[in-house]
């Protein structure tokens, strides 16, 4: 008794045996750039004390510590901090008194880098952070600022400073 289905997988397997494969290899390259990620910045508001009108002096008054802080920075070693928004009238320096109601006059508000010394910051300029690990901190003092003696009125002093994180 033949077995046709048995023959068939003989034969298959004696071709399949004597014939031999051609075989390809090719290398496939990947490549990429990880880019330096982000920090979350916190710009905690700076509540000046209130002070006298007769108390204040020409120069800095009253100047209060703050910091901007970095956290959560992945892949990030320096941060360049860009600073913006409505210098004092006639004052480049300082930042304008934009309390929206109830504003003192001949008061202004003045910014420096640092915990105790420092630089004015103003509009237009920019320092380097630089971010060890995940976080970071760049301190900073603002407080009351008087041009002159004359002109003061009691009132609200406000000012917003428009701070720009760019990575690397």
């Amino acid at each position: 008794m033949s077995h046709p289905s048995i023959s068939i997988v003989v034969l298959i397997a004696s071709l399949a045996a004597g014939a031999t494969a051609s075989a390809q290899r090719a290398t496939l390259t990947i490549s990429g750039r990880v880019l330096p990620g982000t920090c979350t910045l916190s710009a905690p508001a700076i509540t000046l004390d209130p002070v006298k009108a007769s108390d204040l002096v020409t120069g800095d008054n009253a100047l209060l510590a703050g910091a901007l802080q970095f956290t959560g920075c992945i892949g990030v070693t320096k941060a360049t901090l860009s600073f913006d928004g409505t210098p004092a009238d006639g004052d480049p320096i300082r930042w304008k008194n934009t309390a929206s109601s109830d504003a003192a006059t001949g008061v202004s508000v003045a910014l420096r880098a640092g915990a105790s010394t420092g630089d004015y910051l103003k509009r237009g300029d920019s320092d380097v952070l630089v971010i060890t690990g995940s976080t970071g901190s760049y301190p900073l003092r603002a407080g009351y600022y008087l041009a002159g003696t004359g002109g003061i009125n009691a009132g609200q002093v406000q000012a917003d400073v428009i701070v720009t994180a760019d990575y690397e």
